[in-house]
């Protein structure tokens, strides 16, 4: 079993949170701009469309972790068990967060445009009283559970690099041989 994670998932790694990063300052900045200027819709734009990106990037991820073997574990195995349910539930809420951001859309009967012209068809039926509770969901519920599984994710990175001295870490980086 190999002792670092596979290259394509690293750089994937590092990819999603760069994106996740930008996700976010786009929405922060979508909510700065003025009510029914060009910048608003524009950053809407870039954050549906990274969003997406994100939601087909983390498949392909779950597809490359099926096919490569998982570095081994180092620590105890309450770790390992919070490290699983961590990692799951990170999976999970980067995936589902896009899903219910353009469903959301969609029961709301706005648009959701990728990359400026790319425009998905509305499929779904206007409930805004369904769409009020998919925006709680997206905006409230799950981004703070992301914030959470982030925080945790990362001190346990960090705890693994610093107090335990181990190779966890390291593993991960994107420009390790």
């Amino acid at each position: 079993m190999e002792r670092i994670w596979n290259r394509s998932i690293r750089y994937l790694h590092w990819l999603v949170a760069v994106l996740l990063v930008l996700v976010w300052a786009f929405v922060e900045l979508h909510e700065m701009a003025e009510k029914g200027g060009v910048w608003r819709d524009r950053w809407t734009m870039l954050h549906f469309s990274l969003g997406a990106l994100i939601l087909v990037l983390m498949l392909y991820r779950l597809i490359l972790r099926r096919r490569h073997d998982v570095p081994p574990f180092t620590g105890p195995r309450w770790q390992k068990g919070l490290s699983k349910l961590i990692h799951a539930g990170l999976y999970l809420v980067v995936i589902a967060l896009p899903i219910i951001g353009m469903t959301m859309r969609q029961f709301a009967g706005k648009p959701v445009i990728l990359f400026g012209s790319l425009q998905i068809p509305q499929w779904l039926p206007v409930r805004p009283e369904l769409a009020e509770t998919l925006a709680w969901l997206h905006k409230d519920l799950l981004w703070y559970v992301f914030l959470v599984l982030v925080s945790v994710h990362v001190i346990g990175a960090l705890w693994h690099h610093f107090l335990n001295r181990d190779d966890t870490l390291r593993r991960m980086m994107p420009l390790r041989r």
